[in-house]
């Protein structure tokens, strides 16, 4: 596998992680204030476990962000949940809850699900709960992920 695709599907799962979109991530607590489970409950037993269900919390609650992979070829990552604005073959701009606004670019390699299923951008529709990853170069982010989750519930 070429190491710029080893990138990119890190950094889709990564992104998916931040998003929520996966499973939890496991993250150390610097507290110590877990509380041990008691025989026959339904709480998770480890502190390992405790922070992993932290961790997908938090990350549940992420809107918007942008990180940098290491690497040879650094890569800056951007993520953002929201409710699409508006839509076209080749861009997207989604709004997040707090008002945050972005526009991406939408190209041949952006891969789309809808519900969880493979798709296409002409299946995206305003007014649809999307989280998307993108990858930034210079003042453009282009598409790697988008994941509809269709209308915005009322």
């Amino acid at each position: 596998m070429m190491a710029s695709r080893k990138k990119v599907l890190i950094s889709g799962a990564v992104a998916v992680a931040l998003l929520g979109i996966g499973g939890g991530v496991a993250m150390a607590e610097t507290s110590g204030s877990a509380q041990p489970s008691t025989p026959g409950s339904s709480a998770p037993s480890t502190d390992k476990q405790h922070a992993k269900h932290r961790a997908h919390g938090l990350l549940s609650r992420a809107e918007h962000g942008e990180f940098t992979l290491g690497g040879a070829k650094h890569q800056v990552i951007d993520v953002q949940r929201g409710k699409v604005q508006s839509v076209s073959p080749t861009s997207i701009t989604v709004q997040s809850n707090d008002g945050f606004t972005a526009t991406y670019t939408v190209d041949s390699n952006s891969k789309v699900t809808k519900e969880k299923k493979g798709s296409t951008i002409g299946q995206v529709a305003t007014g649809d709960q999307v989280a998307v990853s993108a990858v930034k170069s210079g003042s453009t982010a282009t598409v790697k992920h988008l994941a509809d989750r269709g209308p915005a519930k009322k």
